[in-house]
């Protein structure tokens, strides 16, 4: 038996149980962002409070962070989706960032003010749309940016690696010495989304 007693008063050990119930280490799998394409994606079950707010220029802002259904990586949340009400000329005609959702998800009617253009929105929770996907990398210490999947460096198996570096950080290392990266989340670009019936 191994003689511990010259390690004096060691804290008291949980069971470990090594029969069938062992939680086994997992091989960590590569990063995998899906990639440029069209999606269904579902909206948020609700809109708190905070997904609402204003752009710098005063405009209704409403972040919508769906989640990807299909055709491939479901459950992968879409995050920091933030579209605004602010109209702009399309064919000569009025249109928004969140009129664009609302054709998306289906929504017919007149909206008149910022109310009713929020109440919209909230009747969309839950709802099932299409709209494109892309990728986009921001680094919030230099504001460097890039966007577009086939921007990103293209692998020997044909797809893009999901993260860049930053020209301003080239040689600048992390807590643990290696080169700080620039990851690439997923975006909805503007006019990405799909109208119901196109």
């Amino acid at each position: 038996m191994a003689d511990l007693g010259h390690l004096g008063g060691l804290n008291p050990v949980d069971k470990l149980d090594l029969d069938g119930t062992y939680p086994v280490a997992q091989e960590k799998t590569a990063f995998q962002l899906a990639p440029k394409g069209t999606y269904t994606l579902r909206a948020p079950d609700t809109f708190p409070a905070a997904a609402f707010s204003r752009t710098k220029a005063g405009s209704l802002a409403i972040q919508i962070d769906p989640t990807v259904v299909g055709p491939t990586h479901e459950g992968t949340v879409v995050r920091f989706v933030k579209i605004s009400a602010k109209v702009f000329e399309r064919s000569g005609l009025k249109a928004s960032q969140i009129g664009d959702y609302l054709k998306a998800c289906g929504f017919i009617g007149v909206l008149n003010d910022e109310q009713a253009i929020a109440d919209a929105v909230e009747t969309t929770a839950g709802s099932l749309y299409e709209a494109k996907l892309d990728w986009r990398a921001y680094n919030k210490r230099t504001g460097f940016s890039l966007e577009g999947m086939e921007r990103f460096p293209k692998l020997a198996d044909g797809t893009y690696q999901p993260w860049v570096i930053d020209p301003a950080e080239n040689g600048k290392l992390d807590e643990e010495g290696r080169q700080l990266r620039v990851f690439a989340n997923l975006t909805i670009p503007f006019n990405g989304f799909i109208p119901v019936g196109q």
